[in-house]
This record gives structure tokens, C-alpha cells and sequence, in this order.
């Protein structure tokens, strides 16, 4: 079923220009090319996308009606942080919206993907938007969610999974409500520590490529900016960028 505006916006708290698709490629790529022109907070969103994207140029499989695909678009402010600490605000607020709506336990791990019982059920890819001078003017907030997905394709079938039943429109809003809450006060501690608490890495055995070699250590830490701190033989490094496989 197509996602109702109606719905979405008889949901939301906060002002928020919203652009509903059936069909598009991708919400980010839709956020890019309007970006001139849809100034202030805007939200794309579809139940299908035919180029989802993910991060370090992987996709994201979007297929019709059995999931939310969706991007944010918030003005840029000069005290914002970073990139991926903006993706840990959203991550934090995809899984309280999901607990809230469906009673599951969701998890993180580092530092973009959302478990459910094993399965990743949602991917985040956050972006900077800049002007032609290349300063940077939004920030956009892709998170495609799996709710009722059940035919993977073959090269993601052993890890992907879905929420289940929950109205789109409602944890749409949800969503974007914690999210731009967030992004207003990401000062608050309280963010990081509820980022901590949902980490499927922390005390747990990670592998991952460093200066071009495999290695694994064990997560020890998440620091203020959102990196991934781990314990290598007694000496610790900071993870701010790259891919971890971990034991789930």
C-alpha cells in the first residue's frame, strides 16, 4: 500500500514538508536533487525504492510495500558534530520508535545497522549537503526499514530479517519526531549513554580492517563523537570509520 501523507503528518509533532512516493530511486538521491530548492526540514519518503542506498557504496534492498523508506533533511548548524554522531542520534531513535510500536528489543551495531534477534532490520546513511562552494548547507538522514520483508535476495537471506506488523505512516512519524528532538539537543549526554545501552558490540569480539590489515579486538567503548573504541592486546584505538563483523 502506497504511504498516506495524511497519516504521516496526523502523526507528527513537529513541522515537517513532507514528499510522499510510491516508486522512486532513492530518498537520498531525491533529497540531493532538491536540495536547492526544499530549504528547512523536509521528509521523502516511499514504500519502494529502485536504487536504495547504503553505505561504502553498497544498496539497500527496498522492494514494494513491505517496507519504509525514508530521508530527513534538517538545516545545517555549525555545532551539529558529525556525521556519525548524527547517525547514532538516528539509530537511537529508529529503535525507541520500534520498541514503542511493536514491544521488540532492538539493537545496534556499530555503527549504522539495527538488529532484531540476530537479523538486520534497518540501515542508516546520513549525508552532508553543500552549496556550490561546497560549505555545507543540510544534513540528510536515509533510513530504510524492513517490516514485512520476506524474500531476500540470496547474498543478504542469512542476516536480513523485519519488524513485522507495524503501521508505516506511525513509526514514520515517530521516527522523525525522536530524530529532529535529537538533532536539537545533541549536547545531551543522555543520547550517547542510550546509544551505549542498545550496542551489540560493547564487551564483544570484533573483526575489522586496519591500516589494510584484518584484525580483531574487542569493543570496549563508544567516545563522544560516536567512534568505536576497542582493546587490541592491552592498547586502545578508536574505530571512526570502516566496517566491523561481530559475533551476534
Amino acid at each position: 500500500m502506497p504511504l498516506s501523507q495524511e497519516k504521516i503528518l496526523k502523526n507528527l509533532n513537529n513541522p515537517v514538508s513532507l514528499h510522499i512516493y510510491d516508486s522512486i530511486d532513492s530518498t537520498n538521491t531525491e533529497s540531493r536533487r532538491r536540495a536547492d530548492i526544499d530549504r528547512g526540514v523536509h521528509l521523502y519518503a516511499a514504500a519502494h525504492q529502485t536504487a536504495g542506498r547504503g553505505r561504502r557504496g553498497h544498496s539497500f534492498y527496498s522492494p514494494v510495500d513491505t517496507g519504509l523508506y525514508m530521508t530527513l533533511s534538517l538545516p545545517f548548524r555549525a555545532s551539529f558534530g558529525d556525521i556519525q554522531f548524527i547517525t547514532c542520534a538516528a539509530a537511537v531513535a529508529v529503535c525507541e520508535a520500534v520498541e514503542t510500536l511493536s514491544g521488540k528489543d532492538p539493537q545496534i551495531k556499530w555503527v549504522n545497522d539495527i538488529f532484531i534477534s540476530g537479523k538486520k532490520v534497518a540501515g542508516i546513511l546520513a549525508e552532508l549537503i553543500g552549496d556550490r562552494d561546497n560549505k555545507p548547507t543540510a544534513i540528510i538522514i536515509g533510513i530504510g526499514i524492513n517490516l514485512n520483508t520476506e524474500n531476500f535476495p540470496s547474498d543478504i537471506a542469512d542476516i536480513a530479517g523485519s519488524i513485522g506488523d507495524i503501521a508505516p505512516e506511525r513509526l514514520c512519524a515517530d521516527i522523525v519526531d525522536r530524530l529532529i528532538d535529537y538533532y536539537n539537543d545533541l549536547s545531551n549526554n543522555s543520547l550517547l549513554e542510550k546509544y551505549k545501552n542498545r550496542s551489540l558490540c560493547l564487551g564483544r569480539k570484533v573483526t575489522f580492517v586496519l591500516d589494510g590489515k584484518q584484525m580483531t579486538a574487542t569493543a570496549v567503548d563508544i567516545d563522544c563523537g560516536g567512534g568505536l573504541v576497542v582493546d587490541i592486546e592491552g592498547e586502545r584505538k578508536t574505530l571512526n570509520s570502516g566496517e566491523i563483523s561481530v559475533s551476534i
